[in-house]
């Protein structure tokens, strides 16, 4: 019974030592993380960096604030004024509402699946961009700016394009 008993003991105190290195070895090294958020406070309350901070390149330093004072001259005129939008119907099968010519510029796509199946509007041209998709029996909105030229739009959805493919003349 003293053997077993020794060995029992060996054995809890392995397992209470290896227990206790794990539990060490889990925890992370608090000292610094307090000392950065410390450093930060103190940056935070008197607008100075810390000395531990001067070593640390300032990104925005070498960079010139040429605009501060300057008004935006676009801030009038939007990104991409939409100069037209146009109504598609999508069903199983089908597009409605694509039309032969498309003024040049940013165009809206009010796209409305009134099938079962997914579709989409993809245009070939651009990489073939999807532009706007829409599940059965839902709506969805999208853009895109065409320069002039020719694209075909189509749905991207495998066995559809054959059926759903309109060639639209972009001036």
């Amino acid at each position: 019974m003293g053997i077993v008993t020794g060995m029992r003991r060996r054995v809890l105190i392995v397992c209470a030592a290896l227990g206790a290195i794990g539990l060490a070895g889990c925890g992370g090294d608090d000292d610094s993380d307090s000392a950065d958020e410390q450093a930060n406070s103190d940056q935070a309350e008197n607008g100075e960096p810390d000395a531990d901070d001067a070593d640390e390149p300032d990104d925005d330093a070498d960079e010139p604030d040429d605009d501060a004072d300057e008004p935006d001259d676009d801030a009038d005129e939007p990104d991409d004024e939409i100069v037209e939008t146009i109504n598609v119907e999508a069903g199983d099968l089908y597009f409605e509402g694509i039309p032969d010519t498309l003024p040049a510029g940013t165009i809206e796509i009010e796209f409305s699946n009134v099938g079962e199946m997914l579709h989409d509007v993809t245009i070939e041209e651009l990489g073939d961009e999807m532009v706007v998709s829409a599940a059965g029996g839902e709506t969805d909105t999208g853009t895109v700016t065409l320069e002039p030229g020719e694209y075909a739009f189509y749905c991207a959805v495998p066995g559809h394009r054959e059926q759903m493919e309109v060639t639209v003349t972009v001036e």
